[in-house]
């Protein structure tokens, strides 16, 4: 049963707890986590608060702990993460730099990330690539903090960052960007909810940017944190061979 500890407006915190259901004892404290808006993978607005929250509350059940998620914004959760303020933040894509300052847990899910552009008459302009380099001069538009920065950097791209995908989508529509990374399910969760009406004119390239393994970043300074990570991907493990949580996907 999932029980709703506190809600704020929008910037602020959103807590809540996960309560028993059924496990034999509770951490007296319990195990702070950090997360962002994501729909359909983490949303304060969605019930069960998005697919990977469930999975992520499925495991830390599993372990026998109570679990308190915090909705922030992205670059909020990794600094929450790296300073020890949470045990772990989520759902995050391995990048050689974040490993030089986080663990990463064992994946839970699948990301498939596509550029999405947009048409305002419902054609279809054509954008190719087979590398990155290929896009130079295409205006592309980002999130500030997401796996992507780093080989936009290498490709030598001017990118254009907003904080989250919903502004970078209002861009496509407002012609101000010519393409817009973000993962597949999340792209067309959002054009389907906010943007309706716009959902003919919005199209993706072939080419896929990724298709990435998400985990949890895991904080290095967080009290008995290396002992968490490795009863975490004990206890998702376990999740799996009992079907409790489904094989990768995405």
């Amino acid at each position: 049963m999932i029980s709703k500890f506190a809600g704020y407006t929008v910037g602020a915190v959103c807590a809540f707890f996960f309560a028993s259901l059924g496990a034999a004892t509770l951490s007296a404290e319990p195990l702070v986590l950090a997360t962002g808006e994501w729909r359909p993978y983490s949303s304060v607005e969605m019930e069960g608060y998005g697919e990977f929250t469930q999975r992520v509350a499925t495991v830390i059940q599993e372990m026998g702990l109570e679990a308190e998620f915090r909705f922030y914004p992205w670059t909020r959760c990794y600094d929450s993460v790296v300073n020890g303020r949470v045990w772990a933040a989520f759902p995050y894509a391995y990048t050689e730099s974040r490993a030089q300052e986080v663990w990463y847990s064992e994946p839970l899910h699948r990301s498939r990330t596509l550029f999405f552009y947009h048409t305002p008459e419902g054609g279809e302009e054509h954008y190719e690539f087979e590398d990155l380099e290929d896009l130079a001069g295409v205006r592309i538009g980002g999130v500030s903090g997401y796996f992507y920065l780093e080989p936009f950097e290498d490709a030598g791209l001017a990118v254009d960052y907003t904080n989250t995908e919903i502004q970078g989508i209002e861009k496509l529509i407002l012609g101000r960007i010519d393409l817009f990374p973000v993962n597949e399910r999340v792209g067309w969760d959002l054009i389907l909810t906010y943007f309706p009406e716009q959902a003919d004119n919005f199209h993706t390239l072939p080419n896929e940017l990724s298709n990435n393994e998400l985990s949890l970043i895991v904080s290095r300074s967080f009290p008995d944190s290396e002992r968490l990570l490795k009863e975490f991907n004990a206890a998702l493990q376990r999740c799996r061979d009992t079907g409790s949580i489904p094989e990768l996907e995405q």
